[in-house]
């Protein structure tokens, strides 16, 4: 199955100190069922969560990006997001699943209220 054009796929990197993401690799196109196969997933699924990259995977994904993976200090995930949100909704998803948006934006509708003041009783 082709994946639609919106749909990217990155491996993030994260502190195992700190938590906090460091840095990104963007893939290029991975056909699914290779992606299947080193997970061990069935043929449906998309495979669109977050996958914890061990050592074993990271070997298929060296042979694809310049990547060193220095497992001590950092840990990977592989994750995939969508580039175009509103093509996403359109198509029902990647195999009726939706990945978030790669640049989604805290509480974008949000409205500041200045609530009523509360009035003293006497």
């Amino acid at each position: 199955m082709k994946e639609p054009a919106w749909l990217i796929r990155v491996i993030e990197c994260f502190s195992n100190n700190t938590d906090e993401l460091v840095c990104e690799f963007d893939l290029p196109n991975v056909e699914l069922t290779e992606l299947q196969r080193i997970w061990k997933m069935p043929a449906d699924d998309p495979i669109v969560a977050c996958f914890s990259i061990n050592e074993e995977q990271a070997q298929f994904f060296q042979q694809l990006i310049d990547i060193e993976f220095d497992f001590v200090r950092y840990s990977y995930f592989l994750a995939a997001y969508t580039v175009d949100w509103d093509a996403t909704k359109r198509e029902g998803g990647y195999m009726k699943l939706f990945p978030p948006p790669r640049d989604l934006p805290g509480f974008p509708e949000i409205k500041k209220v200045i609530p009523k003041s509360v009035e003293r009783q006497s």
